[in-house]
């Protein structure tokens, strides 16, 4: 009796392409890269490119000043997938936003911060 199973080099080969911090997105790209967000800023977008990881998901975990406001999972529908999460700070005082992208089991694939001065 012969058992097989599924080749796991997709967890070997998945990886973040690019992960950047804008306040808005055309036609599934960051539409800027700013290096700070102005205090009142209505809202913060993510954008995250992902190879090799179809049908598996992913997390934006969100902070404030280093306390986490916001967990949001993001389904990865293709091999090579661009994806993004927002989020509202126009209420927000001068501070740090910080977003790590967590793989499936939770591991930090990459993570970036952005001043709101």
């Amino acid at each position: 009796l012969t058992i097989s199973f599924p080749s796991m080099s997709l967890a070997a080969d998945f990886k973040v392409t690019r992960a950047v911090f804008c306040t808005a997105i055309a036609d599934r790209e960051p539409a800027d890269n700013p290096e700070t967000l102005p205090v009142g800023q209505q809202t913060a977008y993510f954008f995250t490119e992902l190879l090799n990881g179809k049908d598996v998901a992913v997390s934006h975990r969100w902070f404030y000043n280093n306390i986490q406001i916001a967990d949001v999972t993001l389904k990865i529908g293709a091999d090579r997938w661009r994806t993004w999460s927002t989020k509202q700070v126009w209420h927000l005082t001068p501070g740090t936003l910080k977003v790590q992208v967590l793989g499936t089991t939770g591991d930090v694939l990459t993570e970036k911060e952005i001043m709101i001065q």
